[in-house]
Order: structure tokens, then sequence, then C-alpha cells
């Protein structure tokens, strides 16, 4: 349902955490962010909101 792939191996600056398919996270304007950048400095608030998307996603 979701995924976290390192940056590191490819030698990127930041990591990719995202949402397969089956997340349930469907707007009703009919666009909705499928994948985040995450640096290495995310803030407390970054990591909040990904919590909050990861329990939206498997209500």
């Amino acid at each position: 349902m979701c995924f976290l792939r390192s940056g590191q191996a490819d030698g990127l600056r930041c990591s990719t955490f995202g949402f397969s398919p089956q997340a349930q996270l469907d707007e009703a304007s009919g666009l909705w962010p499928t994948s985040y950048a995450l640096t290495p400095g995310a803030t407390e608030r970054a990591w909040e909101h990904v919590a909050e998307l990861v329990a939206r996603a498997a209500p």
C-alpha cells in the first residue's frame, strides 16, 4: 500500500515515500499526490503528515 525508496542507492538528494493504487487517498477533484520527496532534514511536521496519510490510506 505504501513504499519508501531510498535515494541513496541512486545518488539522489531525497528518498521517495509513495502509495500504491490500493491506497484510499482519492480526492473529490480527481487529483491527488501519490508520492512525496523526503530529505534528510524532514521536520517533525513532515513526519506527522506522513503518518496522517498512512492512516487515511487504509481506514
